[in-house]
């Protein structure tokens, strides 16, 4: 019966957006028609840019646009993970309701809600999407990209891994391996070579380079890559990306277009080229504060250290690499910012930058995201558009990237769509406060062992979950007194009770906002029961 309802009320949420989307496109009233350029990269924390405050990373042209714009400095990802994340982004629904919850989603799932591309479109936009897509596949057939090699529809989007691999098998003759390399398998196809960083799971065999016959029939993942790719910059997934959007820009600019440049980097493998990789020292990187965290008392992991990503040295060389990744992609937003002044496109504009979700990069002892901390969960997000929106904001409530939505349709014209999320308009032009104090991010559906949902306010964060089992779920962090969130006040704490007002008080902020959305799990996180003797 709850299945039925739930089916019920997206079909009725698609029924209304559909008459809202026809009328404006129908009457035609007289609104601003600005293009729409959304900039998203994939797995960057929120500090990896220097406009964070953050010395050791160079993102000049990142530090540029943020200054030209506004800077959502606490900006929350819907979900820590790829699909759910960019679900939620595209249509501004939260991960329970889009039903998309994990990345195998991408094949087999169907979101009932309508993209912002979708309903552009419907208004006479022309859109395109380049690079990392990793959502709902119907969900990429509005999009108008010309063929690839013979390719049309959804399949240029949806297979652009294999394409590039090809690509780099046809331009790139496989050479013989130096000491100290391995071909890189789990990306580049197996021709490319890489030098290891002791960081990555083979670096232990090296120099011999003889890895036993058990360990090679262990599926290697992404995340066990850690070095240097030997490859020349204009073939990088990055350079291709890039080159990507600055030829849409070309032939889109006399129409009106909603274009979308989605970087598979700094996502793993962390293997950056020449030049970027040079440009840091391993031994010069940060370390994270919360690298030694044993997490006792932790939804995560707890007790259980989880090597490599608790050794300082080894996870300096990771930050190291993953900063070369960032600052490659920071060139290529250069070259496609420039692009815009050159096309005279700039003016009209709005300019989105965005991350899916961060990435632990040793806090915590943890790499990857999939959990609610810090890391994994804000992400760098900024809006620029020239004469409209002030310069030089930045605004340090928490938000919602899922905003996105609402805010593009608000700017194009298109308002009062239904959103589990609201407009941003009026914050950064100074009109309004933010709908709500607090951000939401949910994950893990499937674990009733960990947190499936997070509220965050300016101070505080609860993790919990809207299920009734599992154990070692809570989770009550002070930001402003202990921002690396290294004291869990729920859970085993001993003064767990002296916080229990907060806790059920953020409970409240989260179960209410549930309730107005339609959440399915507002019912099961408002039973929960937070702490236990």
């Amino acid at each position: 019966m709850k299945y039925f309802k739930t089916r019920i009320f997206k079909s009725v949420a698609l029924l209304i957006t559909a008459i809202f989307c026809n009328s404006f496109t129908s009457f035609g009233q007289a609104v601003e028609n600005p293009n729409i350029l959304i900039i998203m990269t994939d797995q960057q924390a929120w500090d990896a840019v220097g406009y964070s405050g953050n010395k050791a990373i160079i993102t000049p042209n990142l530090d540029k646009l943020a200054s030209e714009g506004v800077n959502f400095s606490h900006a929350v990802t819907p979900c820590p993970v790829c699909v759910p994340a960019r679900t939620s982004i595209l249509t501004g629904r939260l991960t329970e309701t889009t039903t998309i919850r994990d990345n195998p989603d991408a094949k087999t799932g169907e979101c009932y809600y309508p993209t912002f591309d979708e309903i552009l479109v419907k208004r006479g936009y022309r859109s395109e999407y380049y690079g990392k897509f990793h959502g709902p596949e119907h969900m990429a057939r509005v999009y108008m990209n010309p063929p690839v090699e013979g390719m049309t529809g959804t399949e240029p989007i949806m297979r652009w891994e294999p394409i590039y691999v090809r690509y780099l098998r046809e331009t790139i003759a496989k050479r013989p391996l130096k000491p100290g390399e391995l071909y890189e398998t789990t990306f580049y196809g197996g021709s490319i070579p890489y030098k290891l960083d002791p960081t990555d799971r083979y670096y232990k065999y090296l120099p011999s380079g003889e890895i036993p016959e058990k360990e090679k029939e262990t599926r290697l993942s992404q995340a066990d890559i850690h070095g240097v790719l030997d490859l020349p910059a204009e073939y990088t997934i990055t350079a291709i990306q890039g080159k990507q959007t600055i030829e849409a820009l070309d032939r889109l600019k006399g129409e009106q277009f909603i274009l979308t440049c989605s970087f598979h980097c700094p996502h793993v493998p962390i293997t950056p080229s020449e030049p970027y990789a040079s440009m840091y020292k391993a031994g010069e990187m940060p370390i994270p504060v919360s690298i030694s965290d044993n997490r006792d008392n932790s939804p995560y992991n707890p007790g259980k250290p989880i090597p490599p990503y608790n050794d300082a040295e080894k996870v300096q060389f990771m930050v190291a690499n993953y900063n070369a990744f960032v600052t490659e992609i920071d060139d290529w937003v250069g070259k496609i910012l420039d692009k815009l002044d050159e096309l005279e496109l700039a003016e009209n504009t709005l300019v989105v930058f965005v991350s899916d979700h961060g990435e632990m990069l040793g806090a915590h002892g943890m790499r990857g995201k999939f959990n609610f901390y810090e890391e994994s969960v804000r992400v760098p997000f900024v809006i620029r558009y020239p004469g409209k929106i002030k310069a030089a904001q930045t605004i340090s409530a928490p938000v919602s990237i899922l905003n996105i939505h609402p805010t593009v349709l608000d700017y194009a014209g298109v308002k009062n769509i239904p959103s589990d999320g609201y407009s941003l308009r009026g914050v950064m032009e100074g009109s309004s406060a933010p709908d709500y104090d607090f951000a939401v991010s949910e994950w893990q559906w499937k674990n009733a062992n960990v947190p499936s949902i997070m509220i965050r306010t300016d101070s505080w964060k609860l993790m919990t979950t809207h299920r009734s089992g599992g154990t070692n779920v809570e989770a009550l962090y002070d930001l402003k007194n202990d921002p690396y969130e290294l004291n869990n006040l729920l859970g085993s704490n001993p003064d767990r009770l002296k916080f229990e007002d907060t806790a059920e008080e953020l409970r409240l902020k989260l179960v209410s906002y549930l309730k107005d959305v339609n959440s399915p799990i507002a019912e099961g996180v408002e039973k929960r029961v937070l702490i236990r003797n």
